[in-house]
């Protein structure tokens, strides 16, 4: 009988694995199509050379060579690290200044604020481009007439290689500083309010307070929000596509720029693979550092 009752457990034990199996399948089919297979393709492809002819040859590390060594890549990764480094100290600054005000509010006004810093996240970026491209115009752009009106001089936004690059990165600020401020006013509502009264206690002041207590026990959430920033800031495309396309003189020429003209310009196809594999590995060592980093880090205040 024990036997038999044993038997009957691990049966059903092994249908309840298969279930789950079966459930779990379309997902994993999908990110193996949709993620995985891409991903093994492109570094099958960057260790080879397309001929004329669209013929394909064993290269080894020479294409490799062939993209480090060109000046236009390395132009294109100083842009998007200034570019990547600039919107995300933006947005890390605007959205923890933003949410320490919004969470001051009542939980009314606080909503309504929220809603309206969070509407720029459903414009796509193409669209957000267009918009700004207008706003910055160097000639008859919102921008410059208010500018004009306070008595100030004009400025050439995306027509000034100086300029370029923080135009872009305030276009990026206000497509995606509402997602920041969400996670952040989220930690701070999960932080007691007994830690603020006790401080106020001992006498500390609000800057004290927010430099002593918020800060240390949204490191978490800062982690999350500057590594999805240095993520986006290195696929950044769209909006860059649409405003300046590069310019003015390879001043905003970024790395995804350099990987569309490659495979979709100029159809080297192997190039534009050695440039997603040499992202797909920068991203990852950034993403395992911080995690350590941060793993190491102590919240208590």
């Amino acid at each position: 009988m024990g036997r038999f009752s044993e038997a009957v457990r691990l049966r059903y034990a092994g249908r309840l694995k298969l279930t789950g199996f079966l459930f779990v399948l379309p997902v994993v089919l999908y990110f193996a199509l949709i993620y995985y297979f891409p991903l093994l393709k492109s570094f099958d492809l960057s260790l080879k050379e397309l001929l004329p002819k669209g013929q394909v040859q064993f290269a080894g590390l020479r294409t490799y060579g062939a993209v480090l060594g060109d000046p236009l890549f390395w132009t294109s990764v100083r842009n998007t690290t200034y570019f990547t480094f600039l919107s995300a100290s933006l947005i890390i600054v605007s959205g923890l200044l933003i949410s320490i005000a919004l969470h001051s509010q009542g939980p009314k006004l606080r909503d309504v604020y929220t809603v309206f810093y969070v509407l720029p996240t459903l414009v796509s970026f193409a669209a957000a481009g267009a918009i700004w491209q207008w706003i910055f115009h160097s000639h008859f752009g919102l921008a410059n007439t208010m500018l004009s009106i306070l008595g100030l001089p004009n400025l050439k936004f995306f027509d000034s290689a100086s300029e370029v690059i923080p135009s872009l990165a305030v276009v990026n600020l206000w497509v995606r500083v509402g997602l920041s401020i969400l996670i952040l006013l989220a930690g701070l509502q999960s932080i007691p309010d007994s830690y603020f009264e006790a401080a106020r206690v001992d006498g500390a002041g609000s800057l004290r307070m927010h430099l002593s207590i918020t800060l240390p026990l949204l490191l978490p959430q800062i982690a999350v929000i500057s590594l999805l920033e240095v993520i986006y800031g290195f696929k950044a495309f769209d909006t860059v596509y649409i405003t300046t396309q590069g310019g003015p003189a390879g001043s905003s020429y970024m790395l995804l720029l350099y990987f569309y003209d490659n495979a979709f310009r100029f159809y080297r196809q192997d190039r534009a693979s050695v440039v997603a594999v040499l992202m797909f590995l920068t991203l990852l060592f950034f993403s395992v550092l911080q995690r350590r980093m941060i793993k190491g880090m102590r919240y208590e205040i």
